[in-house]
């Protein structure tokens, strides 16, 4: 079998194809023929040694949101047949801790994580666990199906379950031209809220209003912008704040343009980990800080339900060959994508 490993920490230079004996599935697993696989900024903190990345042990094969077809099940897989089109949720939760059984997966403290811990999508063939997987729905194909397999579940985690968006809240998106921040803009719409988003260049303010928002921010252009932001959520104010980019000016500013009993939830962090925070802002305000990270098998599930019947569109910048994945990363570094960059295996 094919496959693109990493061979040594560092960097996309030390991806290399090499030959690799086709897996198995077990006995509540599926044998996936992979069409598409993201690249995403995980693989970057992977080949760099850090984070979660410092779990793997190399050879290792990255991609961690494959999407393709059922080559075979295991025994105990009933409702899934070869040819069937299917797309992965990265993480595998336990399923017996106290987490799972409060179906709160997501928090999971034995996550296996795709793409790290176990054989990526930059294969050919890869072996998934029934529990992770989900129908692409009729219509998407399987590059759409990958741009969501992540972005989607891990915004609607956020909104629904962390932030508990109600009807008419007004909520603040940064980072509107990712994967994460468009479908943040796109689910926060479904739950009934008034959405006004961030974005970081002219070209992706453009491209941000055509989301279902009220508004848009350029913050390259308006780099203190938190007085207007209160200005456009009048009367109530901002409600709920997504971050999944952690830029430390804009993070500061969104916190400043946040109303009373306000939460902030925080997904990611590749742009920098440390932020400066107003303690006095905080606490006069009565501002909840929120940690999320990854989805649930609940928030997968409804998610691509969502999918299915329109509400959620993905947000691609480019489809490569698996060959140019040194492209792909390039893009992701130097942050010339607008969505998600998805390669094609097969």
């Amino acid at each position: 079998m094919r496959a693109l490993a990493l061979t040594d920490f560092g960097g996309p230079e030390h991806l290399s194809f090499v030959d690799l004996p086709a897996p198995t599935p077990g006995p509540d697993e599926v044998l996936v023929r992979v069409r598409t696989v993201g690249a995403n900024r995980m693989d970057l903190d992977v080949m760099r040694h850090r984070g979660i990345g410092l779990r793997v042990t190399l050879p290792q094969v990255l991609g961690l949101d494959p999407a393709g077809e059922v080559v075979a099940t295991g025994d105990e897989v009933t409702d899934l047949r070869p040819g069937d089109r299917v797309v992965a949720k990265p993480s595998i939760a336990c399923g017996t801790c106290r987490f799972c059984r409060a179906g709160d997966d997501d928090a999971c403290a034995q996550l296996v994580n795709i793409g790290v811990d176990r054989q990526g999508g930059f294969a050919e063939l890869i072996a998934i666990p029934r529990q992770n997987l989900a129908r692409i729905p009729d219509g998407l194909d399987f590059a759409a199906a990958t741009a969501l397999a992540h972005a989607a579940p891990v915004a609607l985690l956020m909104l629904r379950e962390r932030a508990g968006v109600r009807q008419g809240d007004v909520v603040l998106v940064s980072g509107a031209g990712g994967s994460i921040g468009s479908a943040a803009a796109q689910v926060a719409c479904l739950l009934g809220a008034r959405v006004i988003a961030l974005a970081g260049s002219p070209a992706t303010v453009e491209w941000a209003r055509s989301l279902p928002v009220e508004a848009v921010v350029d913050t390259s252009a308006e780099p203190a912008f938190a007085a207007h932001v209160r200005e456009l959520a009048r009367p109530d104010g901002v409600a709920v704040h997504i971050e999944s980019v952690g830029e430390p000016a804009v993070f500061a500013e969104a916190i400043r343009s946040l109303g009373r009993r306000a939460r902030a939830v925080v997904c990611g962090s590749h742009a920098a980990p440390d932020v400066t925070l107003d303690l006095n802002w905080l606490y006069r305000n009565r501002i909840s800080l929120i940690g999320s990270s990854g989805s649930s098998l609940a928030s997968f599930r409804d998610a691509f339900a969502l999918v299915a019947d329109g509400g959620i569109r993905p947000n691609i910048h480019a489809v490569l060959p698996l060959e140019r994945a040194a492209d792909a990363y390039r893009l992701l570094v130097e942050r010339r994508n607008r969505g998600k960059v998805v390669l094609q295996v097969a």
